[in-house]
């Protein structure tokens, strides 16, 4: 067991409520006491999103446990159905629900024939893994289980796959692909699954004509859309000029469609002169060595333009969950010896200590911890200081995102020059 000083790794049933309170028209029902879910509800502050759906608790007192009485439950969803009359409810169990063993499921069976809406359940309740396991299983059950058959196929649209409140920039992010499909390809956004998203949305998502896949988590998702709708879909994020370019080459021809390669050129040409502001900023300093944390598909895609296009030495690269599950890509080559993964607070601080980096990119804890790094930079939750991000053009994905985090690069190294040359 470990000892925290900061924050414990959120665990699944946290992941189950993230990926399913941006989804407008729906209902949420945890059965379990209400400082548990007040609890979930206030960990929403951080990620600058907003309760879309609406979130209820049974609670629970000492005969529920002792006793096994799950009438509060049964009484809850029919009192949800009958005033909200929403189209879907998402009935989750506590960690104390889980422990006694209340089988949701079994109930959600027996009561969806007298109930209007769609009863879909989750029962782990925190105990098969980290966060991620739960965005997964939302994902995968929302292809399973809310996806209809769709009446006609619209050839200008996709969906992104994997657009969740747990990413520290998913607003603009989002924004920016949606940017990028459109100037570049000339499609428009079908259906998010699953952030600032609805339940017509997400019922309508085999009307698009493919899926974007900005996660691992939602490998399986995908493959479900793929098997029921025949809607093909390719895995990747763009960070970086070159890496946005090769990920815009890999969709057209993943899915046979073409780009405007003069829109191209013109963002290629843009970039050019930005990495040559911040490879001549860095020429001062022979060897200017970083860390790099977040999740595992952010870092492994923006470690190369980290690298090899701004000329950052990355020493290690942090991954902050577990790598449960399949559709997680194999790391390049020059990546592999640099992870760590979902390491402790402990194992977190020898590496600063190893490392003694000049620039710090990673989550706020991290950040912390470091204190005593030059630059520092966010670009990963968990957010204890309440940073918000309000302004949504300001992503890390495509090129714009380049250009913005080259821009906050070079801020940080003129705000912290002299700290930077007494090290040099």
């Amino acid at each position: 067991m470990q000892l925290y000083k900061y924050l414990p790794q959120p665990s699944d049933r946290m992941g189950t409520l993230w990926a399913l309170a941006t989804i407008n028209d729906a209902c949420i029902i945890e059965y379990g006491p209400a400082g548990t879910t007040h609890y979930a509800l206030e960990g929403l502050m951080q990620f600058n999103a907003q309760l879309e759906a609406r979130l209820f608790t049974t609670h629970m007192d000492e005969n529920d446990i002792i006793m096994g009485d799950s009438t509060r439950l049964e009484e809850t969803i029919r009192e949800v159905d009958a005033v909200h009359n929403p189209p879907v409810i998402f009935v989750l169990a506590s960690s104390i629900a889980s422990i006694v063993g209340t089988d949701i499921q079994s109930i959600c069976e027996n009561l969806q024939e007298e109930i209007g809406a769609k009863l879909i359940c989750f029962t782990s309740g925190g105990f098969r893994g980290d966060y991620t396991v739960g965005i997964r299983e939302v994902l995968t059950a929302l292809a399973e289980n809310m996806v209809k058959a769709p009446k006609e196929k619209l050839e200008n649209r996709y969906n992104i796959i994997g657009c969740n409140i747990d990413s520290y920039n998913f607003a603009a992010d989002c924004k920016e692909v949606e940017s990028i499909m459109k100037d570049c390809f000339g499609f428009e956004l079908n259906s998010v699954f699953t952030a600032n998203s609805s339940v017509k949305q997400i019922e309508d998502a085999a009307r698009a004509k493919f899926n974007l896949v900005l996660r691992g988590e939602g490998s399986e998702c995908a493959e479900i859309l793929k098997e029921r709708f025949d809607m093909d879909y390719y895995i990747g994020c763009p960070y970086g000029f070159r890496g946005t370019l090769q990920w815009v080459r890999n969709m057209a021809k993943t899915f046979s469609i073409k780009a405007n390669d003069i829109y191209l050129y013109q963002q290629l040409d843009q970039g050019k002169k930005h990495l040559m502001r911040i490879n001549h900023a860095l020429f001062n300093y022979s060897n200017f060595n970083g860390i790099l944390a977040g999740s595992y598909d952010f870092v492994t895609d923006i470690h190369p333009f980290l690298t090899e296009e701004i000329m950052i030495n990355i020493e290690k690269v942090i991954v902050n969950h577990s790598l449960r599950g399949e559709g997680y890509r194999r790391p390049a080559k020059a990546l592999e010896h640099k992870l760590a993964v979902n390491p402790g607070e402990e194992e977190k601080e020898v590496i600063l200590s190893k490392v003694a980096p000049e620039i710090l990119l990673g989550d706020g804890v991290l950040l912390e911890m470091g204190a005593h790094v030059p630059v520092r930079i966010q670009v990963a939750n968990p957010n204890p200081r309440h940073y918000y991000r309000i302004y949504d053009n300001t992503p890390f994905m495509g090129f714009n995102g380049a250009i913005y985090l080259i821009e906050t690069i070079l801020n940080q190294i003129h705000a912290n020059r002299k700290e930077l040359k007494a090290r040099f």
